[in-house]
């Protein structure tokens, strides 16, 4: 589960480097709570089509990340805003957008 959740962190980084449908499959699934099934029918898509899909996408997310690291460096800041003043706090926050 906590996998998932690193997941949907690094989706809300890299989405705009996806296609689409990738987006759409990939939030269908982990944002939505849709079953490969349902997200398969409406396209006419089989569930391993489905599912090879949200590997791929689950790939191309590891793959940004090792590359850019944003989320190892976000994630940095963010432990550091903690430590500072509320002022501080804020303005770490408004700028990595959380």
């Amino acid at each position: 589960m906590e996998k998932d959740f690193e997941y949907i962190e690094l989706f809300e980084l890299y989405k705009e480097l996806l296609t689409e449908k990738q987006r759409e499959i990939f939030s269908s699934h982990y944002l939505y709570d849709l079953s490969l099934s349902e997200i398969a029918e409406p396209d006419g898509f089989s569930r391993q089509s489905v599912y090879d899909a949200i590997k791929k996408v689950k790939s191309k997310l590891t793959e940004y990340e090792t590359k850019l690291r944003l989320y190892e460096k976000f994630s940095a800041l963010d432990s550091l805003a903690e430590e500072q003043s509320e002022d501080v706090k804020a303005r770490i926050r408004e700028i990595i957008g959380k």
